[in-house]
């Protein structure tokens, strides 16, 4: 600092008493964001703030996560391994243009080439990374998780959001061996400022897999689902788990798009339950280009592709829904589903289908529907192709009788 402070008043020829009071306040004021590390080699009695002096313990790093400032992150070396006792995390400083990072680096003892992302453990049921605040929800906002591998011992949550947490980034991270692997959960009462949702919620370019629950479940605003993996999820029971569950009250712009899902709800060697499955009050939901498939052989006639449908006791409905230039192959009896949904498009999907058993490409309503009836549907631009040898009753489309229902140009083939 003073010899910063002494190179800027020599450039500047300032030596009058009172300028230079007033630079000392300037640079005294200005603040940075520091980096804190942490490494299987390091020690706790380390200051951290670099990385040839980096803390040792998760739990130790995660108790400094709620005095971060805006903007400073808490870094694993890569190679490390780590075990969470699930602290809960919640730091009001951070925001969304200055988030608050917990993510990886490569120390200095390590090849670049050599770096796998920290792996962190839970050691107890709760789970890995645990954002939220205890009681009523208060709002924080601006965090971003990047490059680590979460690994479960089967219980808990890769990724828990709770209690109105906004402004959540989760990049590059492996969740693997959960019960849910990233979990977007509700709200206690409100303190003031809260509104009890989670919002802008973005989950990128991970690998969700082998969470028995779900792997990812729950609602949000304004949040989006892309260019995820996610394999092998929901495997402890049959037909009601899944590998995306969205499901909540009153929500609005949710996007899935450009994902890849395979194994769902694998129970005996076999898919029982929707791949991709939207239940709740939604407006304003889009799932774009996702690729929803199966093996030949491994689904059963439940294990549907993509739907959008009640599942609960009280009143649902889905409004301004766009599925559109999806890939599913080889599911369930139901490739593509709505009910309760208007202003629906489902447009430009390719739906192939050769499993042993009777399947409809295009079904709306797919179940039975709510108050809202589904309305104003336009299905156009879609690729259907079902292999039909044992002449199992194959369907290309099937729509309501009544309401404005505009099919358009779709090519269908039944093979026999």
């Amino acid at each position: 600092m003073i010899e910063l402070l002494w190179d800027v008043m020599m450039k500047k020829n300032i030596f009058n008493v009172k300028k230079i009071l007033l630079l000392l306040c300037l640079f005294s004021s200005s603040s940075y964001a520091q980096d804190y590390y942490v490494c299987n080699n390091g020690s706790d009695s380390n200051s951290g703030s670099s990385p040839y002096e980096p803390w040792a313990t998760f739990d130790y790093a995660m108790s400094k996560f709620g005095k971060l400032n805006a903007g400073e992150s808490i870094l694993f070396c890569r190679g490390g391994t780590f075990t969470s006792s699930y602290p809960r995390l919640f730091n009001q400083n951070c925001t969304q243009d200055a988030p608050c990072t917990i993510a990886d680096y490569i120390p200095p003892n390590i090849a670049p080439t050599d770096a796998k992302r920290p792996v962190i453990t839970n050691s107890i049921d709760r789970g890995a990374l645990n954002f939220q605040d205890g009681g009523s929800a208060d709002h924080d906002e601006g965090y971003v998780v990047k490059n680590l591998s979460l690994k479960g011992n089967g219980t808990g949550n890769g990724i828990f959001l709770f209690n109105d947490v906004d402004f959540v980034t989760i990049d590059g991270v492996i969740i693997d061996g959960f019960d849910i692997g990233v979990h977007s959960a509700g709200a206690n009462a409100p303190n003031p400022g809260a509104n009890q949702v989670n919002e802008n919620i973005i989950l990128k370019n991970s690998i969700i897999t082998n969470n028995k629950g779900q792997g990812w479940l729950g609602g949000c605003n304004n949040c989006i689902i892309d260019n995820n993996k996610f394999i092998n999820n929901g495997f402890a029971r049959k037909i009601l788990n899944h590998n995306i569950y969205i499901g909540g009250n009153d929500n609005y712009g949710i996007t899935v798009s450009n994902n890849t899902l395979y194994k769902a709800a694998i129970v005996d060697g076999k898919c029982y339950g929707v791949s991709l499955v939207v239940h709740g009050v939604v407006q304003d939901l889009t799932i774009r280009n996702n690729t929803v498939y199966e093996d030949i052989g491994s689904a059963h006639e439940t294990c549907w592709g993509i739907s959008v449908d009640p599942g609960y006791a009280k009143e649902e409905s889905f409004s301004n829904v766009l599925i559109t230039d999806n890939k599913v192959t080889n599911v369930g009896n139901v490739g593509i589903g709505c009910a309760s949904c208007t202003d629906l498009r489902i447009l430009n999907n390719t739906i192939t289908h050769s499993q042993d058993f009777g399947s409809t490409a295009i079904r709306v309503p797919v179940r039975t529907e709510d108050s809202v009836k589904s309305d104003r549907i336009e299905i156009t631009g879609n690729y259907i192709d079902l292999l039909d040898t044992n002449n199992r009753g194959k369907q290309g489309i099937v729509v309501p009788d009544t309401g404005d229902i505009n099919i358009g140009i779709n090519e269908v083939y039944i093979s026999r």
